[in-house]
């Protein structure tokens, strides 16, 4: 590959300078693109209903974080004790 480049004019080696990002399109303008739009908001899918099994790990996993809430309030009182 870099033999190749050597067989090339020096106008062919020389970088090209970077282009500039196009100026962004005005607010008003529509997207040429259908599929660029967002859907309307009544179209968007509602959120999956929870099985029963889901419902409970949700549980169980709010009661962990409140038992190591409670955990650190512990700690914190042990700490303000000491002082």
């Amino acid at each position: 590959m870099l033999a190749l480049a050597g067989a090339l004019p020096a106008a062919a080696q020389q970088p090209t300078p970077p282009r500039e990002p196009p100026p962004p399109a005005p607010a008003s303008v529509e997207p040429s693109h259908p599929e660029a739009r967002p859907p309307p908001p009544d179209s968007r899918r509602a959120p999956p209903q929870l099985t029963d099994e889901d419902r409970e790990v949700v549980e169980n996993l709010e009661l962990l974080e409140s038992l190591d809430a409670a955990a650190d309030l512990e700690v914190l009182l042990e700490l303000s004790d000491e002082k």
